[in-house]
């Protein structure tokens, strides 16, 4: 049975990554704490805007979303949904708030227009990011389980399970075939990146 620490990444130098799940969970962790910051920012500008006397209330989510960043950091058992409900929330908000900034910056707003641009890109990340806290691989390795045995029993001889170095969709790969043509099924990126080609 394969454990999470046997997982590389696609295109990836064994050795150099000798627990990508483990870097996953700090990726994802800082994630977390990344919309955490960005979500009081928001709240912040839009109460000095309409309630500034009422700012200070910011206070009561940033403590309650900390608490969900220390938790997942941690590996809390009951953090893994929370962080899930914590990115999709944050997802909705940057949507929301990437649509307004990209409309104000049509109207000629400069500023407007790069604070919409983040705000797409970070409603990008945060949604692709959920995906990996569903996936039944992350979750037995953040649980400290070995990974599941369908996980593995129908591999092919010399195939082995990797992680897109992109957007972490989980796949069967023949490290030998890979080439830098190679793509991803999910997001279209390079499996075999440029930083690779040139250690090797």
């Amino acid at each position: 049975m394969q454990s999470g620490d046997d997982i590389v990444f696609a295109g990836s130098v064994p050795e150099k990554f000798n627990d990508p799940l483990s870097r996953l969970h700090q990726q994802t962790s800082n994630l977390v704490l990344a919309t955490t910051l960005m979500i009081g920012l928001l709240l912040w500008g839009v109460l000095s805007t309409i309630a500034s006397s009422a700012i200070y209330l910011i206070s009561v989510p940033l403590f309650f979303l900390g608490w969900i960043w220390y938790a997942f950091k941690s590996r809390r058992s009951y953090a893994l949904v929370l962080a899930q409900l914590q990115l999709g929330f944050a997802s909705l908000i940057f949507a929301i708030f990437g649509v307004i900034y990209l409309l104000q910056g049509l109207a000629g707003s400069i500023w407007d227009l790069l604070l919409g641009g983040l705000m797409v890109y970070m409603t990008i990340s945060t949604f692709r990011r959920m995906s990996l806290l569903s996936n039944h691989l992350f979750v037995a390795w953040y649980r400290g389980e070995n990974l599941p045995f369908d996980a593995t029993s129908n591999l092919a001889a010399g195939e082995i399970l990797a992680m897109c170095p992109h957007c972490s969709s989980v796949l069967a790969i023949q490290p030998e075939l890979l080439s830098s043509k190679d793509k991803c099924p999910n997001c279209s990126g390079d499996l075999v990146t440029g930083s690779t080609l040139e250690e090797e």
